[in-house]
């Protein structure tokens, strides 16, 4: 199969090959060297001093540590599909107040929205934006979003799974309290680290939280990082070499915005692709995602249709999500593509929607 998925992706050669190492301890000197060296390498990435932790897990558990670690009662998340929803049901699991923005399926995100909820509840104690939305295949205006945050003074989180590594972040820059993302996306890393850079804000109000477990306690993480040991527990410690591998790729290729140009230039070849097939994106003109095309299904097809008539070539793309699951179907251009691959599915995507 050749795989289009939105997560996750196929790994880069040299990713796996890496990978392959024999083990050595987490507490060990070699690990240690790699996983700070990861770490440094995520921080310059993302434009960002704070620290930045390397969790056993994936994305979805930076997402559950921000709300316990930082909410005391109420958030305001913002949902423009499923992964926002799931941010909503998150905070709603773990006893907070949660007070939505949902926009229509393919819609963005307004400052003006944010603006106003603000102003409605002014105890909302923080902010969560998915950055790409991986389920409609939306890209959110993030620096315009966190902009209205910061103005209010409200902690930001950011669920930048399927665009770290595929598009701009400047966490600092931005004023980005908690910025998540996972391995098995961009980075072409199997799954399996949680990746997310935390503030010195979001620090503060964790050393004062109640009942936020252990597992995911922040500072558990912070102490074990600035002492020098790295992980308070087992890390993943193949995939954290794979990911110092694909970071240090992108330095090889001339740093992110060459990789960026590289996402930019996939993305533009299947978007080009589908239009000559009679097909068109879904989410709304000018914020459509740079790393996963949510796709129409062709009229007398649905998106399940395609997908399966794809794999039946050997191609594996993604069904639509959630309530989109008929109407659409998605290609992700994350992870390891030879270019040569993109003109063969492309070709396939026609013969099936023909």
């Amino acid at each position: 199969m050749k795989l289009f998925t939105v997560g996750p992706v196929a790994c880069y050669p040299e990713v796996l090959k890496t990978m392959g190492m024999q083990m050595v301890s987490h507490r060990s000197q070699e690990y240690k060297t790699i996983h700070y060296e990861t770490v440094e390498q995520l921080q310059r990435f993302l434009e960002t001093e704070n620290s930045v932790y390397l969790f056993s897990s994936t994305g979805t558990g930076f997402m559950e540590a921000s709300v316990l670690n930082c909410v005391r009662k109420k958030m305001l998340v913002c949902v423009n599909g499923s992964f926002g929803q799931r941010f909503a049901e998150v905070g709603i699991a773990n006893g907070r107040e949660v007070i939505r923005i949902t926009t229509e399926l393919g819609e963005p995100v307004h400052p003006e929205m944010i603006e106003q909820a603000l102003a409605a509840a002014p105890d909302i104690e923080a902010v969560a934006i998915t950055h790409n939305e991986t389920s409609t295949g939306l890209i959110n205006d993030l620096p315009k979003l966190t902009e209205v945050c910061r103005d209010h003074g409200k902690l930001v989180f950011v669920d930048a799974v399927s665009s770290m590594g595929g598009a701009d972040i400047k966490v600092d820059e931005w004023g980005i309290d908690i910025c998540f993302s996972s391995s098995q996306k961009c980075f072409g890393v199997p799954p399996g680290i949680g990746v997310g850079s935390v503030s010195k804000r979001a620090l503060d109000i964790s050393k004062d939280m109640l009942n936020k477990g252990w597992y995911f306690d922040l500072m558990v993480w912070e102490k074990n990082h600035a002492s020098g040991k790295g992980t308070p527990m087992t890390s993943t410690i193949p995939q954290i070499a794979g990911l110092n591998t694909a970071l240090k790729m992108v330095a090889e290729m001339g740093g992110k915005y060459k990789y960026f140009d590289l996402y930019k230039k996939r993305n533009t070849a299947i978007r080009t692709g589908i239009k000559k097939h009679g097909l068109d994106t879904y989410p709304h003109k000018g914020y459509e995602s740079p790393t996963v095309s949510c796709i129409k299904a062709p009229e007398g097809m649905s998106g399940p249709e395609v997908y399966k008539a794809m794999r039946e070539k050997d191609f594996e793309l993604a069904q639509g999500y959630g309530a989109l699951k008929e109407q659409t179907f998605r290609i992700g251009n994350m992870g390891w593509i030879p270019y040569e691959y993109i003109t063969e599915m492309l070709e396939a995507l026609g013969e099936v929607v023909s």
